[in-house]
């Protein structure tokens, strides 16, 4: 776990310095003063909004392993994604499924298939949204100045996300259809370890694919319109604080953003996502022609509102469901 920590705390470094070399400091304090704070409000709903309709996909991903009302699946949500800031490697994923098995005695493997599947739904949603951007909006052509991002940027990035989230729904499936062919599979790669030990993780790899089943056709058709909910809801919340800053950007500049940002967190990074969160956010809204003022100061407060929000909501359920940090 260290390595990942010591790898993401030195990408987010990176990030950092890249992010004050790209927006000038000493101008970010007027663009902070100047900003319309009652637009605050709305950005948090939509982002609270994001939180409830992941929360409510994950009832139908929960399906095939035991019938989960909304509170348990949105506390365990919320515990998770507050293990994401404070943890490295993204290990609120597990945190998730480990805090979800233990207040609904269920199989903590399975739960976990369902987050996977979860984050397989999501990167494909983000590439779908990512196609309508490069269809439909007018992009600038070539190098904007003071950001790498480009509209071949974009478009190279859709292909890498595509071979990454394609090959693990292949991988996914194909655990799925061809269980046991995929634990022999597993075993013959285990032959090196002890039997025990080859064993349990076997067993834990086939409760992990109980997850990964759908009871009702109907709820794949779920899935899919609440995966483009929650990121519908997360463009709008990017986009709800344009206007904050005097910026008059469309919805699909939200959408954009969000979709960069999306990208961007794939990477390594120390947790809370510093850094390459605010890179991404502050490239996005200067390729979109904003001074570098606005875009760190926009890309500043938008991290804030994720940050304090998620860690308050996580902080609550993580009181009521009576669990410590360890």
């Amino acid at each position: 776990m260290w390595k990942h920590y010591l790898i993401g705390i030195a990408i987010s470094l990176v990030a950092c310095w890249l992010f004050v070399r790209a927006v000038p400091l000493d101008q970010m304090g007027q663009a902070l003063k100047a900003m319309d704070p009652i637009y605050l409000l709305p950005n948090l709903v939509l982002y609270i909004l994001a939180y409830v309709i992941r929360a409510w996909r994950w009832h139908f991903l929960m399906r095939p392993v035991a019938h989960v009302k909304f509170r348990p699946l949105f506390a365990a949500l919320m515990i998770g994604f507050l293990g994401n800031n404070v943890l490295p490697a993204h290990l609120g994923e597990f945190v998730r499924a480990y805090v979800l098995g233990r207040s609904e005695n269920i199989s903590k493997s399975a739960t976990f298939a369902t987050v996977v599947l979860e984050r397989v739904y999501d990167g494909l949603t983000v590439l779908f949204l990512l196609m309508i951007v490069l269809l439909f909006m007018d992009l600038p052509q070539g190098a904007v100045e003071g950001t790498v991002l480009t509209a071949g940027v974009l478009r190279m990035s859709g292909w890498a996300g595509l071979a990454l989230f394609g090959g693990l729904m292949v991988l996914l499936q194909f655990f799925r259809w061809q269980r046991a062919r995929a634990m022999k599979v597993c075993r013959f790669f285990l032959k090196p370890l002890p039997e025990r030990l080859a064993d349990r993780i076997v067993g834990m790899l086939d409760a992990f694919t109980d997850g990964l089943a759908l009871t009702r056709p109907l709820d794949l058709l779920w899935i899919g319109i609440t995966s483009l909910g929650v990121w519908l809801a997360l463009g709008a919340w990017a986009w709800s604080m344009f206007p904050a800053f005097g910026l008059d950007l469309g919805l699909m500049s939200g959408v954009l953003m969000e979709v960069v940002m999306a990208l961007a967190l794939l990477i390594p990074s120390a947790p809370a996502f510093v850094g390459t969160f605010h890179l991404a956010a502050a490239a996005t809204l200067s390729f979109m022609g904003a001074s570098g003022a606005v875009a760190g100061s926009y890309a500043m407060v938008l991290w804030m509102v994720h940050f304090v929000s998620t860690n308050a909501i996580g902080l609550y359920y993580l009181w009521r469901e009576g669990l410590g940090w360890r």
